[in-house]
């Protein structure tokens, strides 16, 4: 597992966070269901 730092966008305020995934897409996964749909714009900063 690594560590990545997703960002996304939560009710026009931008929120980064440490994830612990096995890939990029799995820690996009992991925000997704976090957050739901108010969770929009994601990405991963490696």
């Amino acid at each position: 597992m690594r560590s990545f730092t997703v960002s996304a966008l939560l009710e026009g305020y931008r929120v980064e966070e440490k994830i612990q995934a096995v890939s990029i897409h799995h820690a996009i996964k992991i925000m997704k269901a976090k957050y739901g749909n108010s969770a929009r714009n994601i990405y991963v900063l490696d």
